[in-house]
């Protein structure tokens, strides 16, 4: 009987030991999970980037944040366009025009592994080479090379402008017969 005693207390000590415990252990998670009582950490407000526009002779444009040097390469007879941006991030970019010289993008990738991409509706590839991205498209018989680590707002943000033929209001007309007219002043 003594013993019977003995089994029941130890039993009841028992049961309440965890049942503290499982009250301790859910408040704490209670707790940790409530978002009333979970310590709020301010989020910063992003920053707006002011974007600046590239307008090229060679027939492009792209957008750049505000506090982007960019050397055009004067000095280059070579290529249509040779820019070097350096972004306010200090990462540089990229891009030249030049010449194509490649039957297609799959020549110009070669032995890379490469990913088909788009620039500006015109059919691109994308290669990874020592940690920069490099996207390539051939327009017109022209390569663009666009190379960094980040070319994705440049990428996003091109446009080719292509020339448009403009009436001058002193071109003579030809006349029905195909002749030139010509007149004097």
């Amino acid at each position: 009987m003594f013993s019977k005693r003995i089994f029941i207390i130890i039993t009841l000590v028992l049961l309440a030991g965890v049942a503290i415990a499982f009250i301790i252990l859910n408040n704490g998670n209670r707790s940790e999970n409530n978002p009333a009582t979970a310590p709020s950490n301010p989020t910063p407000t992003p920053t707006p980037v002011t974007l600046l526009t590239w307008v090229d002779e060679a027939g492009f444009s792209f957008q750049y944040p505000e506090g982007t040097t960019i050397d055009n390469h004067l000095e280059d007879n070579k290529n249509y366009a040779n820019l070097t941006l350096t972004l306010p991030t200090k990462e540089v970019v990229s891009i030249v025009m030049s010449d194509n010289t490649y039957k297609d993008l799959d020549e110009w990738v070669g032995d890379n592994s490469s990913i088909d991409t788009m620039l500006e509706g015109s059919p691109a590839k994308k290669i990874v080479k020592d940690g920069l991205e490099t996207i390539a498209s051939i327009d017109n018989e022209v390569i663009v090379l666009i190379t960094g680590k980040d070319t994705k707002d440049i990428v996003g943000s091109w446009t080719f402008i292509y020339p448009t033929t403009t009436v001058s209001k002193n071109t003579a007309p030809s006349g029905d017969s195909g002749e030139n007219v010509l007149e004097e002043e």
